[in-house]
């Protein structure tokens, strides 16, 4: 049966009819519906509100159940994810963000179960594996708060039809419509405003860090008692302060002169290969700068703070806007034979930006310096057709499709090659382009130092 409450009519000759209402149906779990026909008329009826089950005596398994009301009644932290709620599941970890808001901007969360890998757990969203495909320990799509009818955690003994799970089997059902038309309109609002200001702001005005998620939603009929829909939309606009203390050569440093620094610095050409023999620079300046390190410090900012280390301040703000469409269908074909369909759309950009400016550096972000574009979509099809009293057919079909290109802020220039002219540092496909990587003792690194930018992905995957 799909998910849902029921209210279940028995009858037969010489009894009184017997009607239980409030039955609730949920995904992964076995309902009793055992009843006692009284000897009457049939003109007299027998009405009984259905109780909750006290005691699990059909299954075996283990598991926990969040309903409609819970998930959104109850406090989400930071973008409303469903799955922070895990954590009151019995032998699970807090749930944690894994990787940058450039590759994940769904901010999936993850978690171990009863000491597992957190590879090991397994999701559906309304029956089909919900996988990312680089990063197993996320899922793909996280549905809005307020579009999940029921999420059941399994973390032990399951069935086996729940597979692919070592872990935690992980059931997402999203709403339906019904016969009366519903909907809801919703906002999330956090602002800096009503927050303290970082330390080491010099500037009297606060830095802007807001986080709004707007959306809304609709279910009703098509076709009364047949035909039914519900959508939904979820938009995330995110502008996030990051701030840092870098550490930066001083304008003598640039000029060789390291005297005031109280550091001794040797001649790299004088001594021998492990270091013996060194002879310093005359009063701690170096006579000569080679012209490729005089580019590469040129990039770099002045210190904007007294001595020697974290002697630079800087802040920006880190970009994520993101927009999430669902629709499910469901259509009651005959009373034997029920059919559902579902899509769920994401599409999310996120900007971050070096910490060093035109030098490069860590990122003042959640990630590396770039500009990310995902999109996903995840569509489910499915159907119940029941060929007996004791026997139905039950199929689900799942197609999930992710599209992403990150490429950083110096990307499409050679600059290695071309503007410092250090050979064999850049090539002639675009994606060979951008700034070389410099660590120097001592001093924040310089350059692109995330590795897996530029990112083309385009990953499809099929479930049953």
């Amino acid at each position: 049966m799909p998910p849902g409450t029921y209210d279940i009519k028995y009858d037969a000759k010489g009894f009184r009819p017997l009607e239980r209402t409030g039955v609730t149906v949920t995904a992964n779990t076995v309902v009793r519906g055992d009843a006692a026909l009284e000897v009457g008329n049939v003109s007299e009826q027998v009405t009984v509100e259905a109780a909750a089950v006290q005691l699990q005596a059909d299954k075996a398994d283990v598991h926990t159940e969040l309903s409609a009301r819970e998930i959104e009644s109850m406090p989400m932290s930071n973008y409303r994810n469903y799955q922070s709620l895990i954590d009151l599941v019995p032998g699970s970890t807090p749930a944690t963000f894994q990787n940058a808001n450039t590759d994940t901007p769904a901010r999936a969360l993850s978690t171990n179960i009863n000491g597992t890998n957190r590879n090991n757990n397994s999701t559906r969203l309304d029956g089909a594996v919900n996988v990312f495909v680089w990063l197993p320990h996320h899922t793909v799509y996280v549905p809005p708060a307020e579009t999940i009818a029921n999420v059941n955690i399994a973390t032990d003994n399951f069935d086996a039809d729940q597979g692919m799970a070592g872990g935690a089997a992980i059931t997402v059902i999203t709403k339906s419509g019904t016969n009366q038309i519903h909907g809801s309109a919703f906002g999330y609002l956090e602002n800096s405003y009503f927050g303290a200001k970082n330390y080491f702001f010099t500037d009297p005005k606060k830095p802007k860090s807001i986080r709004t998620i707007p959306g809304f939603t609709l279910g009703g009929p098509f076709i009364k008692n047949r035909w039914f829909f519900f959508g939904g939309y979820e938009g995330l606009f995110e502008r996030q302060n990051r701030n840092s203390l870098f550490t930066v050569p001083t304008a003598d440093q640039r000029a060789g002169d390291f005297s005031a620094t109280g550091a001794t610095i040797y001649d790299p050409s004088t001594g021998n290969p492990d270091g013996t023999g060194r002879i310093p620079f005359a009063n701690n300046k170096v006579p000569v700068i080679d012209p490729i390190a005089m580019k590469v410090q040129d990039l770099l900012p002045l210190p904007n703070r007294p001595g020697f280390t974290n002697n630079f301040f800087n802040s920006a703000s880190q970009k994520m806007d993101r927009k999430n469409v669902d629709f499910k269908t469901d259509i009651n074909i005959t009373d034997k034979f029920r059919l559902f369909a579902r899509y769920g759309y994401m599409q999310a950009d996120v900007v971050g930006v070096f910490g060093l400016g035109a030098a490069g550096g860590p990122c003042l972000c959640d990630g590396g310096a770039a500009t990310g574009d995902t999109t996903v979509n995840i569509a489910t099809v499915g159907y119940t057709y029941t060929l007996s009293s004791n026997k139905i057919y039950d199929a689900t079909y799942g197609f999930t499709r992710l599209g992403h290109i990150s490429t950083g802020q110096d990307f499409g220039k050679n600059w290695g090659s071309d503007v410092f002219g250090i050979p064999g540092t850049n090539g002639p496909d675009p994606r060979e382009s951008g700034l070389p990587f410099f660590q120097i003792s001592g001093y924040t690194n310089i350059g692109n130092d995330h590795s897996l930018i530029p990112s083309y992905r385009n990953d499809q995957s099929f479930a049953t």
